[in-house]
């Protein structure tokens, strides 16, 4: 079997429909940055330059259950190839391959990376663009993930620009507001979105831990590991961090020089299922609980959802978020009831590669043209 093609359809809820097309007839599918109208100014040119350029000479013609090679030249070059594409690039391949390797094998990812833990993964609701909102209108938020069954959430600042200690005041009044809503075993976490300095973050976190936080998100900067190592030896609550971090070389300075008190690979930032797989072992070498970072509805959250069921100790909930999914009837439309959420949790199937159920008639009514 050999690759015979890579194509992107842009898609109208933001995304692009990645194919890794065979000459034997089986194809892996993954999400590409589309023409995104879900969030103004995120397009897929730039992706589409690297795939054109790049992603398709190396593939087109080899074996493409040869998934570890293709990462390995792709990520970090090979012979005169010196590649080195960024993370979320390598990541949406890198998605599409194993979807293509179960559906040839016809198993499951989950079966493929070892076996799934279980097959039930809790979510939370997480919400944001809190800079811009009044606390009021953050608990409406959070109140519609509750209507739809979540009992797990996290709030998140998503600050613009500059930000450093923009509006601590606000920030705890929203949070305290919707703490105050939800029964006190309920999960919920705070994201400040890297926009504390070191001191307002351990006040903040401090305020925080009064009122019953379950975890506390970049609140730093990403590149202030030292500043991040001060907030997490200060604060009990557990510091999160690494949504952002490209391959495992970055999560080792991270643990070693920031130490937060847990780890969040994103699928596609953090290089794809195969780099998120040995980011994951070494979150268990380290001891360091994992929590994954994959706020959508879609193929590539499915990704995360089948690599974290893998894991043993993968207790916390998972992130799910309708912000960067488009509406879900359409993305249900597009790809099967399988990747839409039941009471707050995801349930994994047995279905080949991750389980998607491709509606060519959805793709074609919903391709941005």
């Amino acid at each position: 079997m050999k690759i015979t093609d890579i194509t992107v359809t842009p898609l109208t809820i933001g995304k692009g429909l990645l194919r890794i097309q065979t000459d034997a007839g089986v194809e892996g599918w993954a999400e590409a940055p589309g023409r995104n109208r879900v969030v103004p100014g995120r397009n897929g040119s730039v992706f589409e330059a690297y795939l054109e350029s790049i992603v398709k000479p190396a593939l087109i013609g080899e074996d493409p259950l040869l998934i570890d090679r293709h990462w390995e030249m792709l990520a970090q070059g090979k012979e005169d190839r010196l590649y080195k594409l960024p993370a979320n690039v390598v990541g949406v391949i890198d998605v599409a391959l194993w979807d293509l390797m179960g559906k040839e094998t016809g198993l499951p990812v989950h079966a493929l990376m070892g076996g799934a833990a279980r097959k039930t993964v809790k979510l939370y609701w997480s919400t944001g663009s809190g800079w811009k909102f009044q606390p009021e209108e953050m608990l409406a938020l959070v109140k519609k993930g509750w209507d739809m069954g979540f009992r797990a959430f996290k709030i998140r600042m998503d600050w613009k620009g500059w930000r450093q200690d923009a509006d601590p005041a606000k920030d705890y009044a929203m949070f305290k507001l919707v703490r105050e809503f939800l029964p006190q075993d309920i999960y919920l976490g705070f994201d400040a979105n890297n926009g504390y300095s070191v001191s307002t973050a351990i006040q903040q976190g401090r305020k925080f831990e009064e009122l019953g936080i379950d975890h506390f998100e970049e609140p730093l900067p990403r590149e202030d590991l030292p500043g991040l190592k001060q907030v997490a030896d200060a604060l009990d609550v557990a510091v999160s961090a690494g949504e952002q971090d490209a391959y495992r070389w970055w999560f080792q300075n991270l643990v070693e020089l920031g130490d937060p008190d847990i780890l969040q690979p994103d699928i596609l930032s953090a290089g794809g299922p195969s780099e998120v797989k040995k980011i994951f072992d070494l979150a268990t070498t380290w001891n360091k609980p994992i929590m994954p970072h994959s706020p959508q509805a879609g193929i590539n959250s499915m990704a995360s959802l089948h690599t974290y069921a893998t894991v043993q100790n993968a207790t916390r909930p998972h992130e799910f978020s309708t912000e960067f999914s488009g509406p879900l009837d359409e993305v249900e439309e597009l790809f099967g009831s399988g990747v839409i959420p039941q009471d707050g949790n995801m349930i994994l199937t047995d279905k080949p590669g991750l389980g998607i159920d491709l509606n060519e008639a959805a793709v074609a009514k919903y391709t941005d043209r």
